[in-house]
């Protein structure tokens, strides 16, 4: 009975003791693993928006290190760990992204910014406020959400662009600082006055000049020609239209560029015949005058309601170079030529309601008016012909009823 007894006594203390064993290493671990813990962990700087803030981690990632901290990041924040290093410390730098309102000058432009300040987040738009401004906010103030800060600025620079235009707090850079600042995109072709790379200058006006291009078709008129045939039944240096030209049309396509809806160019790209023109056939004089060389055209084919190959009924007199027809004896006509007795007769004629150096033709015989007269002669279709013979053959000439034609109108 007694060995028996030893037995139990030796079992029950062989038991104990591995329990005590255990607890012991139990403890060793537990000790071990928060020593070990301890050792790990290391102080990390948390700026957020501008607040400074240390944490006591053993976390690797920042984001993580920023989650412990309750910082949660979204897709519009900005990260900066350049100053971070894992498991030894350093900066976490966390700038929250903002939308900003700018009021100036009645017009309220939105900005998205991630300066933690007033001052920062003008800067960032490329906004300076200067000491004659006038804002709402101290430039130190905190940067929230939706935030209007209004502006009355000194000097501004002005932005015309599809039709709008606005003014803006005056901004340092070039213009194209200024089209960014306003999210003004521009397409490929577009340009602005003055150029992107100019600097902007307080009471600058800037405009966008929109480029597009479109295809445009179009009905044309073709121009007729002339064909002329000649006729001798006809004087020279006279015309008739025989069959009057028909314009043709052409269905033409055109490439246009516009700049701010203004047409500013077109480029045919094809043209395709829809109808003919059919030319104008034209009768040409080649009878010979009597009396005078051949009439020199000018180019003039109407003058104060007459025109070229018009007909007209008219009556004549006669008159010589002496005073008593002229009225002086010098022979100097209104054109300056001068006429006298006994010269070879130079078919002239005088009258005051032609141009002086018009061509008739009275019967057949060309005349070129070189001289006014009286009152008498400012009735349509009334002239005075000269006579180189003289005094009595002015009178043997007489007078009487003719048919003119007018010629040419002027020289």
């Amino acid at each position: 009975m007694s060995n028996q007894s030893n037995a139990k006594s030796k079992g029950v203390a062989r038991k104990l003791l591995m329990a005590v064993i255990s607890v012991i290493v139990i403890l060793s671990m537990f000790t071990a693993t928060t020593f070990a813990g301890i050792l790990t962990q290391y102080e990390v700087e948390l700026i957020v928006d501008g607040e400074s803030t240390v944490v006591t981690t053993n976390e690797k990632e920042a984001t993580e290190i920023l989650s412990q901290a309750n910082f949660e990041m979204t897709t519009n924040d900005k990260l900066d760990i350049t100053g971070f290093t894992p498991g030894e410390g350093g900066v976490i730098v966390l700038d929250r992204k903002c939308d900003i309102n700018v009021e100036f000058d009645k017009n309220i432009t939105t900005y998205s910014v991630y300066g933690d300040t007033v001052k920062q987040a003008l800067e960032e738009i490329g906004l300076t406020v200067t000491a004659e401004d006038k804002i709402n906010y101290s430039l130190d103030s905190k940067v929230k959400d939706g935030m209007v800060i209004s502006i009355d600025a000194a000097k501004s620079v002005s932005l015309t662009v599809d039709g709008q235009t606005t003014k803006y707090a005056i901004y340092h850079g070039t213009v194209a600082d200024l089209i960014s600042a306003a999210k003004v995109v521009l397409g490929k072709e577009d340009y602005t006055e003055p150029e992107l790379t100019a600097q902007l200058e307080a009471g600058m006006e800037v405009t966008v000049f929109r480029v597009t291009y479109d295809e445009v078709t179009d009905s044309e008129k073709v121009k007729y020609g002339t064909t002329t045939q000649e006729d001798d039944t006809m004087y020279k240096g006279t015309t008739k239209v025989y069959e009057s030209g028909v314009y043709g049309e052409d269905e033409v396509t055109y490439k246009v560029k516009y700049v701010n809806g203004e047409e500013a160019e077109r480029t045919e790209l094809s043209r395709k015949t829809v109808t003919k023109p059919v030319n104008e056939i034209v009768y040409v004089g080649t009878k010979a005058y009597e009396g005078s060389a051949d009439v020199e055209a000018n180019g003039v084919e109407s003058y104060n309601g007459y025109h070229l190959g018009q007909v007209i009924s008219g009556r004549y007199t006669h008159y010589c170079a002496c005073s008593s027809c002229c009225g002086k004896s010098d022979g100097i006509t209104s054109s300056g030529r001068r006429v006298y007795n006994g010269m070879p007769n130079p078919y002239y004629v005088a009258c005051n309601w032609l141009p002086l150096g018009s061509v008739i033709s009275v019967g057949g015989t060309l005349y070129t008016v070189v001289d006014h007269g009286g009152s008498g002669l400012s009735s349509v279709g009334r002239i005075d012909i000269y006579t180189p013979e003289g005094h009595a053959a002015a009178l043997r000439g007489g007078t009487g009823s003719c048919t003119i034609e007018i010629v040419r109108l002027g020289w």
